[in-house]
């Protein structure tokens, strides 16, 4: 079992609390860790924490992560986080260590072997970088949900905190990255949810409750699995296809936060180019489930 970390903005769109089921439920991956970043981070640290209780990861070490941005930017924030979550109240999250030095430690501890799925804000990633650039680079492989790269279109993930994508990208750590390019074109719908609201032990009724709120909030009947996609990558890279490019992420002006691609130098970037868009919206179910 491949040791992850998953670093997540959890309460806001449901595709985090998604991911969070399809790393723990699936059997080639050992989610040792969960570290919030973005916003309230002890809120989503208890909402992260609650989620892995009920999903049997107990064990799974959840820490507070960066609440603020390098550049100190306005935060966005939905204002439903942690509604529905049950006994939110009671969730207990250490404050110490925080996520930038649980990162680090751990890329010590298992280097060359670890592996980071980031589906929010990558705040965390960086200052773990600007911390210890050649501790944090022991890390096997880093995986990301974010930007757009052949939209003209900034994605949330990467505009939220430009500064530190920009770090991230050009660290030279291998980084494999999901987009809205292909994220888009995946979509579960109603069936899915009747699915994933028949798991046991509360975690149906949780994740069920979470998307239709989501769905709610947005006036939707279906979401886009931008994060679960994510995850998907590092268990089913077969589902994908992928080209090679460096990064480049504007900080400035009207355009900030759009992700550029250029021909790679480094080659340490992968790209998600195209998916199976059917097959992975089965797969993603299935993991869930439990299937």
């Amino acid at each position: 079992m491949r040791p992850v970390i998953f670093d997540t903005d959890i309460g806001t769109d449901v595709d985090d609390i998604l991911a969070l089921a399809v790393l723990a439920k699936s059997p080639e991956l050992e989610l040792i860790g969960v570290t919030t970043v973005y916003g309230d981070t002890r809120l989503r640290a208890r909402i992260a924490k609650v989620t892995c209780d009920l999903l049997g990861c107990a064990d799974t070490a959840v820490l507070i992560g960066e609440k603020e941005t390098l550049a100190r930017r306005q935060i966005a924030w939905a204002g439903h986080e942690g509604y529905g979550v049950p006994h939110l109240d009671k969730a207990e999250v250490p404050a110490i260590p925080g996520a930038v030095d649980y990162l680090l430690d751990a890329a010590n501890r298992f280097a060359g072997d670890l592996e980071v799925l980031a589906t929010g804000p990558l705040t965390n990633i960086a200052t773990a970088i600007i911390k210890d650039a050649p501790g944090f680079s022991k890390i096997k492989h880093l995986y990301l949900m974010g930007g757009a790269y052949w939209l003209d279109r900034p994605e949330h993930n990467i505009k939220s905190d430009p500064e530190a994508a920009k770090i991230v990208f050009e660290s030279g750590i291998p980084i494999t990255a999901i987009g809205l390019d292909i994220t888009l074109r995946v979509l579960l719908d109603a069936n899915d949810v009747r699915q994933i609201a028949q798991l046991r032990n509360g975690v149906g009724a949780l994740l069920e409750d979470q998307i239709l709120r989501w769905w709610e909030l947005r006036n939707i009947t279906a979401n886009h699995p931008h994060d679960p996609l994510a995850a998907l990558a590092m268990v089913r890279p077969d589902l994908f296809i992928f080209e090679n490019w460096d990064v480049d992420v504007t900080k400035d002006g009207r355009t900030e936060g759009l992700t550029r691609l250029r021909e790679p130098k480094k080659g340490k970037t992968r790209i998600g180019a195209d998916v199976f868009a059917r097959t992975a919206q089965k797969e993603i179910v299935k993991r869930i489930v439990g299937a």
